[in-house]
């Protein structure tokens, strides 16, 4: 297997000494994602992060994202990012993700980027799932809560 785009889950990051994240994947800085100052543009974090979402999301059963007509529609309500460090070509990172409150409809899912022992920017979004109408809101799955709640430790509110 690659070393890139492999995903990790919470003992590989934990062998990696990356602590309380129980979901994540390896990668390396590509040369698109760089600025004219040579570091990754702050929209390449934001890619990075929609990326481990969507996989989390199908992975813990959220959402398919469009293989079945009856998925909710998962959306970004509100993000927020702070960026730690510049990060440059080539280099190592692993990107994590975690859900911190689920709520029957919503959730609160933090992210992070890591790199050289270091964490060099960090994430929070606020999701909504909703009905395919894009209005009224979907309560998650029991299936996709039995599984948040036993892999990132969530609060329930």
């Amino acid at each position: 297997m690659s070393e890139f785009l492999n995903q990790l889950d919470a003992p590989e990051l934990e062998a990696m000494g990356i602590h309380g994240w129980p979901y994540g994947y390896s990668d390396q800085v590509r040369f698109h994602e760089l600025d004219p100052l040579n570091h990754v543009n702050n929209a390449s974090y934001l890619s990075w992060f929609e990326n481990i979402r969507v996989r989390y999301l199908q992975d813990y059963g959220l959402s398919s994202y469009g293989s079945r007509d009856d998925d909710p529609q998962v959306v970004v309500r509100q993000q927020t990012a702070d960026y730690l460090a510049p990060m440059f070509k080539d280099e190592r990172y692993v990107v994590t993700a975690r859900t911190r409150l689920l709520k029957p409809s919503s959730l609160i899912m933090d992210y992070a980027v890591h790199s050289g022992g270091a964490v060099r920017a960090t994430c929070s979004a606020v999701l909504v799932s909703l009905e395919q109408d894009g209005k009224a809101r979907r309560p998650h799955k029991d299936a996709a809560i039995k599984r948040i709640l036993a892999r990132d430790g969530a609060e329930r509110a």
